[in-house]
């Protein structure tokens, strides 16, 4: 049985793409974005309320309008995939300028 390295090399390649396409994805999906906008929401009412309970005149504590922890789901996992992610994608970057420039001296 005689290996074909070329399809091997080309599966292993349009894995790595897919990989990357689906990563880039995740990452822009605007997940950050939305947990930033949840935040604002959440710090807006406790100011109001903080506003209304001085206005009535209440006993008030600062911890009282303290949002809780934030819990960061990041792992291992996360992290391994957005730095492959990174990488591949400056591994792109880098080889279209490349093939770009080629492209560009042979039509000078």
């Amino acid at each position: 049985m005689k290996i074909n390295l070329k399809k091997i090399f080309n599966s292993i390649i349009f894995s790595l793409f897919i990989l990357f396409l689906s990563l880039y994805i995740a990452s822009s999906t605007g997940y950050y974005e939305y947990q930033n906008k949840e935040n604002k929401q959440f710090t807006e009412e406790k100011m109001k309320e903080f506003e209304k309970d001085l206005k009535e005149g209440k006993n008030v504590n600062i911890k009282d309008y303290l949002s809780k922890e934030y819990k960061n789901y990041d792992n291992n996992i996360t992290k391994l995939g957005n730095g492959l992610s990174d990488f591949i994608n400056d591994g792109m970057l880098n080889g279209l300028e490349k093939t770009f420039g080629f492209v560009e001296k042979l039509i000078e």
